[in-house]
């Protein structure tokens, strides 16, 4: 048993569980994408930055406007958000899942953050939510018609990374990684 003298007590840097400092992070993240799909109102089609109407498939094919105009949302691709759970039943690794669609897919998104990210790196620094960096994301899409997965992604990433543009980046790399109407079974005959 070690013996602290009083003073050394209360100059000791005292932290929170690694728990709570994830947790803080899974929540800072669930209300910053919360925030991206708080819009009203979902219609067919949609503006772009003249207030020209563009339809769905116009949208999913610029993917990207140019860079004196600004890029696409989510409410320009018509997608709505189902629900967004925190999830701290695994010992290592807390988690925050995303569902939201379009009118042809689901989509869900899980956000992994290890426990060991809320330990401090410097015993000295102060730790912070805000010191949390990494995360592990997967990304699935789903068949509204049969709930078939039609694909997947996966990859690191920092969380500061995870924003709207992030996201609709994500959508459109499984939409055409994973596009099922372009793959259709041609046969020639001679």
């Amino acid at each position: 048993m070690k013996i602290v003298k009083y003073n050394e007590f209360l100059n000791e840097n005292l932290y929170d569980t690694p728990e709570v400092y994830v947790d803080g992070a899974l929540m800072n993240l669930k209300n910053k994408i919360d925030k991206i799909f708080d819009y009203d109102g979902l219609d067919d089609v949609s503006t772009d930055v003249n207030n020209k109407t563009i339809s769905l498939d116009k949208a999913k094919e610029k993917g990207k406007i140019s860079d004196d105009e600004k890029k696409i949302s989510f409410k320009e691709l018509n997608i709505k958000l189902e629900s967004s759970e925190i999830s701290k039943y695994s010992k290592l690794n807390d988690s925050i899942t995303i569902k939201f669609s379009d009118k042809e897919h689901f989509y869900n998104l899980l956000v992994v953050i290890p426990l060991e990210e809320g330990y401090p790196k410097d015993k000295e620094k102060n730790f912070d939510v805000k010191d949390i960096k990494k995360c592990f994301i997967k990304f699935k899409k789903y068949s509204k018609d049969n709930f078939e997965l039609l694909g997947q992604l996966s990859k690191n990433c920092k969380i500061k990374d995870i924003d709207e543009d992030f996201l609709v980046d994500l959508k459109i790399d499984i939409d055409k990684s994973y596009n099922q109407d372009d793959e259709e079974l041609n046969i020639e005959t001679v």
